[in-house]
């Protein structure tokens, strides 16, 4: 646990586990990629299973499931 995200835990994901997620242009539209809750990503994830919340910015992807913030590095097409 290096910080906490609204008060929660956030712990680094396993490296190995990947997520994919289907951004719709939908989630382009309503999204605004400088902002990490309205990012188009997070609006995507936030429909997946198990997914409570999300943010997204160019350095990381916070997924909250439940109690605890998982950190994941950003995928390279967010990083640029």
């Amino acid at each position: 646990m290096r910080d906490a995200q609204n008060g929660l835990p956030v712990i680094d994901a396993d490296e190995s586990e990947e997520i994919a997620v289907a951004v719709s242009a939908d989630d382009m539209q309503a999204g605004n990629p400088k902002n990490p809750e309205k990012h188009p990503i997070a609006i995507a994830l936030r429909r997946k299973r198990g997914v409570d919340d999300a943010r997204v910015s160019k350095r990381e992807v916070l997924i909250r499931r439940g109690e605890l913030w998982y950190r994941y590095e950003a995928p390279k097409l967010v990083q640029s």
